[in-house]
């Protein structure tokens, strides 16, 4: 398989910056074109290890890493960093990637985005993957939104103890191959003078704390899809919720929810098991 990186230009407003977008080629004619959305304080290295399984089964992948993020441009105000934003950038990403079939997956932040994209701007898919989505908000959303504050402000000394801070945060079981702990953080973190942060414009982070305590709701927009979507939850999941899934699931024959996977909280896309469901 070819693995590339990419950049793309991104106007917000008045700001122009560049999207960086990674992208995994099979070796033959592709049968798909996959696209994938990492979680908030993510990057496109959190499909690291999907990615080379679906492009070695025949899918092209593309990655982009979401203004604000890593690689990508920083805008430096939060007024850039909203839903309307978001929506935009990924239009231009699957503008330039479109295929003749298209799925999507998303990871947490990234499954909500991509559920609205899908649903408001009518994507045409084939399929929707959305991997641990906090569908209305809650509580437990709020302790992520001050996780990511909190998380935004610390400094580590060596990369190993980034590790295990991601471990922490995300509940993930003794046993959980450290290797994959290891490439959610090559994207997430930068290392400056010594030192490792996270590799997120602060301007997001104030964006994240004015928004604790608000609102929303996007449990309307899973239900009116008309193309099967898969719900993959962690165990150890905050953001699971039975009655509600089992109901949705019951009303639309289009909908299919997986609730117990390995490997803790937001990450289960890098598990094995996760990749043979995809």
């Amino acid at each position: 398989m070819k693995v590339m990186q990419e950049e793309l230009l991104i106007a917000i407003g008045s700001q122009r910056g560049k999207m960086l977008v990674k992208i995994w080629e099979p070796e033959g004619p592709s049968k798909a074109t996959v696209f994938c959305i990492h979680e908030f304080a993510g990057s496109a290295d959190d499909f690291n290890y999907l990615a080379p399984i679906l492009a070695a089964n025949g899918y092209k992948v593309v990655c982009p890493e979401m203004i604000g993020r890593g690689r990508s441009a920083y805008f430096g105000d939060k007024k850039y960093y909203v839903l309307e934003s978001y929506l935009r950038t990924l239009g231009v990403v699957l503008e330039k990637y479109y295929g003749r079939v298209n799925h999507l997956i998303g990871s947490s932040w990234g499954a909500i985005i991509g559920l609205v994209f899908a649903s408001v701007i009518k994507m045409n898919t084939g399929r929707i993957i959305l991997n641990d989505p906090c569908l209305q908000s809650s509580g437990q959303l709020d302790e992520l939104r001050a996780t990511i504050v909190d998380g935004s402000s610390r400094e580590f000394a060596s990369f190993d103890d980034v590790v295990s801070y991601l471990q922490g945060i995300y509940g993930i079981d003794e046993g959980f191959p450290r290797e994959r702990i290891v490439e959610a953080a090559n994207g997430k973190f930068i290392e400056k003078k010594g030192r490792w942060r996270l590799a997120i414009d602060p301007a997001v982070v104030e964006g994240v704390q004015a928004n604790i305590g608000t609102d929303y709701n996007v449990y309307p927009h899973l239900e009116k899809m008309q193309v099967p979507v898969l719900l993959l939850f962690g165990k150890h999941s905050a953001y699971y919720e039975k009655e509600k899934m089992d109901a949705i699931v019951a009303r639309n024959t289009h909908i299919t929810c997986v609730s117990d996977l390995d490997g803790g909280h937001a990450i289960p896309m890098l598990t094995h098991h996760t990749a043979l469901l995809v």
